[in-house]
């Protein structure tokens, strides 16, 4: 068996060198900065060691006193800020590990607040699990009582249609004797599993 990383709960979200390796008594886990000071083992951020040897074990890291960058865990839930695995004797293994995420991190204080995450997110999931039927209905004349946003019926024996729509939008086209209204109504349909 290797020694490797199983989970990584540090929240520097930066690219980080691992070096990992058998102490003589567990695992030894230590955070670089580059690959230069993992290979050399100079500039140490962090450290830490697992109790004994096998999978899945758990490694919390103390910061050096001359750390440029000092970790911190990325979920307080947990007591670790990553879970090891390794045997006695493997071999020294040096990780690199990228960024969870390579998007700016969201700091806005309005985007902290849980209320406004759910409703959000609730508007994004609704407005991904519609679907919009569109009609664009010619009318044989120009109706100046349509107005955007209000509920129609329509019905056609001859298209077998009898529903409701809201309407989209309203058009009037000109011609030099006549004005006619063009439409165009949004029936939404939820879309289910």
């Amino acid at each position: 068996m290797a020694v490797k990383i199983d989970s990584w709960n540090v929240a520097e979200n930066i690219v980080w060198y691992v070096r990992l390796a058998d102490s003589g008594s567990g695992i030894s886990v230590e955070l670089y900065l580059t690959q230069a000071d993992a290979e050399s083992q100079t500039n140490l951020q962090a450290s830490g060691e697992s109790d004994g040897y096998g999978t899945n074990l758990e490694v919390e890291l103390t910061n050096e006193a001359g750390a440029t960058t000092p970790v911190t865990l990325f979920v307080d839930d947990y007591d670790w800020h990553l879970l090891a695995s390794g045997e006695n004797a493997d071999p020294a293994k040096i990780f690199k590990l990228r960024e969870f995420v390579e998007m700016e991190e969201i700091s806005h204080a309005i985007y902290r607040n849980s209320a406004l995450i759910t409703a959000r997110a609730t508007a994004e999931i609704n407005g991904h699990t519609h679907a919009a039927i569109v009609r664009n209905i010619v009318m044989g004349t120009h109706l100046p009582e349509v107005e955007v946003g209000r509920i129609m019926g329509l019905d056609s024996v001859r298209r077998g249609v009898d529903d409701l729509s809201q309407i989209h939008e309203h058009r009037i086209i000109g011609a030099p004797d006549s004005l006619i209204s063009e439409i165009e109504t949004r029936k939404y349909l939820e879309l289910k599993r």
